[in-house]
């Protein structure tokens, strides 16, 4: 049953169980894609003697594994949803994790505002000096010479 659970994460990168089967998968996943990375001869043995299907093991060493270079573990995520409705089993989702460079940039939080409170009184804003209106020395010389 592990075997197949494993080899459905790995083929639709997303599958939704229960709690404990999710929880105990995950380690297998992790697994298999550590064995990707590893990338030697005996790897893909050790893959194809655990994973009934070659497609998907070739899938691992392929595709998976160069998706994730700089991490070591932790390639699948897990999202807890409501009970399942026949039995109500707690039910999760698991999930492979993202490419990294297929994240979205994290965003910059804004800076907050400050509430008005109650005690505190309002800085009454300085008035603006009036500008003085000069027209740019260009334009008065353009006038002169069209007089001329």
């Amino acid at each position: 049953m592990l075997r197949n659970l494993t080899l459905s994460v790995l083929r639709y990168e997303k599958v939704k169980t229960t709690e404990a089967k999710a929880k105990e998968v995950r380690g297998f996943v992790d697994q298999m894609i550590n064995l990707g990375k590893d990338g030697s001869l005996a790897a893909r043995r050790r893959a194809i003697a655990w994973l009934p299907e070659a497609a998907i093991v070739n899938k691992v060493f392929t595709d998976l594994a160069p998706r994730y270079p700089d991490r070591r573990s932790g390639y699948a995520r897990l999202v807890r949803l409501a009970p399942r409705v026949g039995d109500s089993a707690p039910a999760m989702i698991i999930e492979l994790l993202p490419a990294v460079a297929d994240e979205p940039p994290a965003e910059e939080p804004k800076p907050r505002k400050r509430l008005a409170l109650p005690g505190r009184a309002k800085k009454a804003a300085a008035p603006t000096p009036a500008k003085a209106t000069k027209k740019p020395a260009a334009k008065k010389a353009v006038k002169k010479a069209a007089k001329a």
